[in-house]
């Protein structure tokens, strides 16, 4: 049996994304050696991570319109080509606050086109059923990132510096781009697309899905949910060690187990949408009910995680958070797709805008709290578990898991088949 060549372009996209997150989490594995070193407290570093997810979602409606109507393949290899230079520039924020938020910013404006021209790489590739699969996929290479990330930054910071980590993620994205140039491809290579590629470029009604209320619901529910994520994405490696009393080297090795959890929640999340929706289970179900029951139900443990006592039993705690937040990621990623294939970019660019949005203020939001309230990490951890609930009752009762009608794309087909009965 040969191997199908979409494989291959998932493969791609996976690499894709593990070395994205590498990249995007590379700071926070580096902040509990970075701070004292440069004498920047965790309020000021919450502002540092902040500047990244401003770039991303500043850019990311911009890069969604880019990759439902240019070549997500080229738009993907220049992409990855400005993140790793900007990493690789990293280090020299240790002169000067402002240029460190200044490269921080640009690496996450560069990174913001990668998930909608995936997803529509995706939408073009694989079987509408498999989408889920497919999603899920890409996804899970940003838990696949954060794993690999743990132990080899850790390691690079013991051996010499943490300015290296910069430098060998850098070089990681060189290195996929390469691979990316030789095997990657916008579509199959059909009659059909052949023909689609010399054909005018399709128009985009972006004021339309910006005042359409599906869309709306998804990018809020997105918010809330990015909101309790992103906290510990980018705190728990200096809440280990500040917080648990881990070594940067310990960190390195229970870091991992919360993002294996997380790894597991993507892969479990994409096998089982899909498998419910082939069992002829509603959509609605499938691709929305039980990713939001999931999430609900993972707050409750981001809230233990701060209190519980045993350091090692936070760490499972928070290992089980991220499994179950995680089983419900797939959703937010696979049902701009089932809104509307053609505009599946634009549609997740919208709402990963409404993430990152919460995502800005979330690691910034911490920080400031954790020095106001003398050290103590419950609270923010607590707020984090309130914006993950808020998400899934909202994605649950608002969001529908259906085509959707784009009023300037429906005005847009009647006057095409307006002009096309007049020319008959």
């Amino acid at each position: 049996m040969s191997w199908p060549p979409r494989y291959t372009i998932l493969l791609l996209l996976f690499l894709l994304s593990l070395v994205n997150y590498i990249d995007r989490v590379n700071i926070s594995i580096t902040a509990p050696v970075m701070m004292p070193e440069l004498g920047w407290d965790t309020a000021w570093f919450g502002v540092v991570f902040s500047a990244f997810v401003f770039g991303y979602a500043a850019f990311m409606i911009p890069s969604g319109l880019l990759a439902d109507t240019r070549s997500p393949k080229t738009l993907l290899a220049v992409a990855c080509f400005s993140w790793s230079f900007f990493t690789l520039l990293t280090p020299l924020g240790q002169h000067s606050f402002m240029l460190m938020l200044a490269l921080r910013f640009l690496v996450g404006a560069c990174e913001a086109i990668s998930l909608p021209a995936a997803t529509v790489i995706n939408s073009r590739w694989v079987p509408k059923n498999e989408i889920g699969l497919a999603q899920m996929i890409s996804l899970s290479g940003i838990y696949a990132g954060q794993l690999i990330a743990y132990p080899i930054s850790t390691w690079i910071i013991a051996q010499s510096s943490w300015r290296g980590v910069f430098y060998f993620n850098a070089i990681v994205g060189f290195l996929w781009i390469a691979i990316w140039l030789r095997y990657g491809a916008d579509a199959p290579k059909t009659a059909e697309t052949a023909a689609e590629a010399k054909t005018e470029k399709p128009r985009v009604p972006l004021g339309a899905l910006l005042t359409t209320p599906a869309v709306l619901a998804l990018a809020l529910a997105y918010f809330f949910w990015a909101y309790g994520l992103s906290m510990v994405v980018a705190w728990l490696p200096t809440y280990l060690v500040k917080a648990r009393g881990y070594t940067i080297q310990q960190m390195g090795v229970v870091g991992m187990l919360p993002v294996a959890g997380g790894l597991i929640g993507v892969l479990g999340g994409g096998v089982l949408s899909d498998y419910l929706t082939k069992r002829g289970v509603s959509a609605a179900i499938a691709r929305k009910g039980v990713p939001a029951a999931s999430i609900a139900i993972s707050a409750p443990f981001l809230a233990l995680a701060a209190t519980i006592e045993s350091p090692f039993a936070a760490v499972v705690a928070f290992a089980v958070f991220q499994l179950l937040t995680t089983l419900g990621l797939v959703a937010f990623w696979s049902i701009p797709v089932e809104m509307n294939a053609r505009l599946a970019g634009s549609i997740s660019s919208i709402m990963n805008f409404g993430g990152n949005f919460g995502g800005f203020f979330s690691p910034m939001v911490a920080g400031f709290l954790v020095e106001r309230m003398g050290g103590n990490w419950s609270f923010p951890f607590y707020t984090a578990a309130a914006g993950c609930l808020l998400g899934a009752i909202i994605l649950g009762l608002l969001v529908p898991v259906r085509p959707i009608q784009v009023s300037a794309e429906a005005a847009s087909a009647d006057e095409s088949q307006l002009g096309h009965s007049l020319g008959h």
